[in-house]
């Protein structure tokens, strides 16, 4: 099953239904333990706003431009979760995840933000898990919003 606003988990991969989100503003996160996001995310203002609206909702972001410097960023920041551009320059999104979860990070929730159709992808819902991809355009508090579903206290 698709999520009403662009996201589809990787349990739900296979789905093919879409609808669209009229979903109210997040309201701030209360947590004992901030989250730490990886943003990888090579176009600026993308990547400006997200972590804007990111860090308005309380979590500190680090951002990356590029895949090669992404999982030397995971070693060093060890995130709560990354968000993960899927056209990156030296390595593309699907290189960068099957790094990582290679290197043992099996448990970090990787969301994948992409403009190209999941379907067209050949990252499979094992690699992605947990995890999910999320479709371009997304408003960045609907970003937020899944970003606090794979969150450890959400869970």
């Amino acid at each position: 099953m698709r999520h009403p606003i662009g996201l589809e988990t990787a349990a739900a991969a296979s789905a093919t239904h879409t609808t669209t989100a009229t979903q109210p503003a997040a309201a701030p996160r209360q947590s004992a333990v901030t989250a730490r996001i990886l943003l990888v995310e090579d176009e600026p203002l993308t990547a400006q706003v997200f972590a804007m609206a990111l860090r308005r909702d309380g979590m500190q972001v680090d951002v990356c431009g590029n895949g090669l410097h992404a999982r030397q960023r995971v070693q060093e920041r060890k995130p709560t979760a990354v968000i993960l551009d899927m056209s990156l320059p030296f390595r593309s999104g699907a290189e960068v995840l099957r790094e990582l979860r290679a290197a043992g990070h099996g448990d970090l929730p990787i969301l994948i933000v992409s403009g190209s159709d999941r379907r067209d992808s050949d990252v499979t819902s094992a690699e992605l898990w947990p995890g999910a991809w999320i479709s371009k355009p997304i408003r960045p508090r609907d970003l937020i919003a899944v970003v606090r579903e794979f969150l450890p206290d959400a869970r």
